[in-house]
C-alpha cells in the first residue's frame, strides 16, 4: 500500500512544487530570454515541467484502485487460512480483467455522482450500502462482469441490509474518522504539522488571499484566510488520507469475511431448497405411480 498512498501525494506534490519555482522564476526568464515572454510557450514548458508528478499520480491512484480489488482476493485467502507467498498474483488478476474493471468504477461513479446531490443523500446512503460488496463478488467471481457484480452484490445484501450497513457504520466510525482524527491530533500537539506547512504555505502565498479577505470584508463577513490555516488544513487532510489508505486492508478483510458468510449462507440454502424440491418431487411421482398401479 506504500506506493500507491505515498506515490499519489508524493506526484501531486511534484505537480505543485515544479509550477511554484517556474512561477517565481518566469519574470527573470522572460528579462534574460525574451522568448519567455510568450503566453503559449509559457504554458506549454509549465505542462512539460509538471508532466513528471502526473504520471506518477495516476500510476499510483491506478494501483490504489486495483488494490481496492485485489485486497479483496487476498482477504479470502487469508480467511481460507492460505498464505500470501505472491501478492503480486492477486494484482494481475484484476489487470487481467481491467476493461470490466474500468467499467465497474465507472458506474459505481455514476450512480454515487447523480445520488450526491443533497436532496437524494438518504437514497446515496441506501445504494451505497447496497453497493458496497460488488468489489468481493467481482475479485471472487472471476466469471462475472461489471454488471453481473453489481447485481449480485445488490442480491447479497438485500437480505442482510441491516447487518451489512452495521458493519460499514462501525468501519467508518473506526477508518474514517476515528484513527485518522487521532493520527491527525497527534501531528497537530506534537508540532509537526508546522514541520510539513512551510513549503506548503510557500505555495499558497502565491494566492491573492488579500484580494480574497477585502472582498469577504466588503460583504462584512468576519472571516479572515490565512496562509497557514490553509496549509494547516492540506497537511492534515493529507495525513487522514494516508492513515485512511493503510486502513483499506481492513475493510477489505471485514467485507470479504460478510461476504463469504452471506454467500454461504445463501448456498446452503439454495442446497436445502433443491434437496425439498428434490423430495417433494419423488413424493409427487411416487403418488403417481401409486395411482397408476390402482387404476391398473
Amino acid at each position: 500500500m506504500a506506493f500507491p498512498i505515498f506515490g499519489q501525494i508524493v506526484g501531486i506534490s511534484l505537480i505543485f512544487f515544479a509550477s511554484y519555482i517556474f512561477t517565481i522564476h518566469i519574470s527573470a526568464f522572460t528579462t534574460k530570454s525574451p522568448v519567455f515572454d510568450n503566453i503559449p510557450l509559457v504554458f506549454l514548458v509549465l505542462i512539460l515541467l509538471t508532466l513528471p508528478g502526473f504520471f506518477i499520480f495516476c500510476k499510483a491512484f491506478w494501483d490504489y484502485m486495483i488494490a481496492i480489488a485485489a485486497l479483496n482476493s487476498m482477504a479470502s485467502t487469508l480467511l481460507e487460512g492460505g498464505s500470501l507467498e505472491d501478492t503480486g498474483m492477486h494484482a494481475e488478476l484484476i489487470k487481467r480483467r481491467s476493461g470490466s474493471y474500468i467499467l465497474l468504477l465507472l458506474l459505481l461513479t455514476i450512480i454515487y455522482l447523480i445520488l450526491s446531490v443533497p436532496i437524494l443523500w438518504g437514497l446515496l446512503v441506501i445504494a451505497f450500502v447496497y453497493l458496497s460488496l460488488s468489489f468481493q463478488v467481482f475479485a471472487l467471481e472471476e466469471e462475472k462482469g461489471a454488471f453481473e457484480a453489481i447485481k449480485t452484490g445488490i442480491n447479497l445484501v438485500k437480505f442482510n441490509f441491516i447487518k451489512t450497513s452495521l458493519l460499514l457504520i462501525l468501519l467508518g466510525i473506526l477508518t474514517y474518522w476515528l484513527l485518522p482524527g487521532l493520527i491527525s491530533w497527534g501531528f497537530d500537539k506534537g508540532d509537526l504539522v508546522g514541520f510539513f506547512s512551510y513549503p506548503v504555505e510557500q505555495y499558497v502565498r502565491l494566492l491573492p488571499l488579500d484580494d480574497l479577505n477585502n472582498m469577504l470584508h466588503s460583504f462584512h463577513m468576519p472571516i479572515t484566510i490565512k496562509s497557514y490555516d490553509i496549509a494547516k488544513a492540506v497537511v492534515l487532510s493529507c495525513v487522514s488520507f494516508v492513515v485512511t489508505g493503510f486502513t483499506l486492508p481492513i475493510r477489505s478483510l471485514c467485507c470479504t469475511n460478510l461476504y463469504k458468510e452471506i454467500y454461504k449462507k445463501n448456498y446452503a440454502g439454495k442446497i436445502a431448497a433443491e434437496k425439498l424440491a428434490s423430495r417433494a418431487q419423488i413424493k409427487k411421482t411416487s403418488k403417481r405411480k401409486n395411482i397408476e398401479d390402482e387404476e391398473e
